[in-house]
């Protein structure tokens, strides 16, 4: 199941007591659903859903907190909606929902941020403010790169009360517009677990952990093996060059090198893969990396001051083009 599926199947089914949280996840769920509606001169509240458990919830809720009875309409899946939606209606008592919730003031004004008993309540408020933020238009990304959980708001003023309330959580979230559309977003993976688990999501809170530290490992497996590689190619193309400038070193020298820098020379032309530390494990008696890096040096600059004595191309004239172009 998808992240965002995953946590609001579990919020639906979260069994919460206190009265002041549940009138403050349906005030907050209708608010960031825009649930209030006028229809023929009244006032209707209308909830669109994801899922039937999140429908079914709202009814008890408005029905057991507020007294209202509400009824639920399925929109069967069509164009670019591929799965069902679920409307959770309060047709004739609209007027009264909407003044309990805080969706309009005592003179019948739409409230354009959240109600002043959910930004001014406790902290518990402010979670079950978040926990109806997100089953009205919450999403949830797996863990990677771009991780987020994010809920889109009706306005900038309901945006910046839901930042609000983050910050009672001592939680870090930003209010951004998006083409047009007001969101919230808490883009750190600790902050999001700290998010979800004060909501009440409690085992998604475990799988999208599970999944992060599963996609850490991996990210960090791809990084250091994509580091070794690259190391293991920019050594044997070093390896390659230097053994082309030996071959050249050998040739401009013919008998005046020195036995012992003719030695390790001719290690390298042979082997032209090997590391240093290799060609001194094979050189007879085996020196160290350090001794035969230094005997190469030595025939290289003995060969490339002998060239330029004699006006002829250096060592370095005989490189590869492809190996100077990588």
């Amino acid at each position: 199941m998808a992240m965002t599926g995953m946590v609001k199947d579990e919020l639906s089914r979260l069994s919460v007591l206190k009265p002041c949280c549940r009138k403050a996840e349906v005030s907050t769920l209708l608010r960031f659903a825009n649930g209030l509606h006028l229809v023929g001169g009244r006032i209707v509240i209308e909830a669109e859903l994801d899922t039937n458990v999140a429908a079914r919830r709202l009814i008890k809720d408005i029905s057991e907190v507020f007294g209202h009875k509400a009824e639920v309409l399925v929109l069967a899946p069509s164009g670019l909606r591929k799965t069902s939606r679920y409307v959770v209606r309060v047709y004739k008592d609209g007027e009264a929902l909407a003044r309990q919730t805080g969706l309009i003031d005592n003179h019948g004004r739409p409230v354009r941020g959240l109600p002043r008993q959910v930004v001014a309540g406790a902290t518990c408020d402010a979670e079950a403010a978040w926990r109806g933020a997100f089953l009205a238009h919450g999403s949830l990304t797996e863990p990677g790169r771009s991780m987020s959980l994010e809920v889109t708001c009706p306005g900038p003023e309901a945006a910046l009360a839901l930042v609000g309330s983050a910050r009672r959580l001592k939680i870090h979230a930003k209010a951004r517009e998006v083409r047009g559309v007001d969101r919230v977003v808490v883009r750190d993976g600790d902050a999001i677990s700290a998010l979800l688990t004060r909501m009440g999501a409690h085992d998604s809170v475990l799988a999208w952990e599970e999944r992060r530290v599963r996609r850490e490992v991996r990210a960090t497996a791809n990084r250091l093996a994509n580091f070794d590689d690259a190391n293991l190619r920019r050594s044997a193309r070093a390896a390659v060059a230097a053994g082309a400038r030996v071959q050249r070193a050998l040739e401009i020298l013919g008998d005046e090198a020195p036995e012992h820098l003719v030695m390790a020379g001719r290690l390298r032309v042979e082997h032209k893969q090997a590391s240093l530390e290799e060609l001194g494990q094979i050189a007879d008696p085996p020196l160290t990396k350090d001794a035969i890096a230094g005997r190469i040096r030595r025939l290289l600059a003995m060969a490339d001051k002998k060239a330029q004595d004699l006006g002829i191309a250096t060592t370095e004239a005989s490189i590869p083009a492809d190996l100077l172009s990588q």
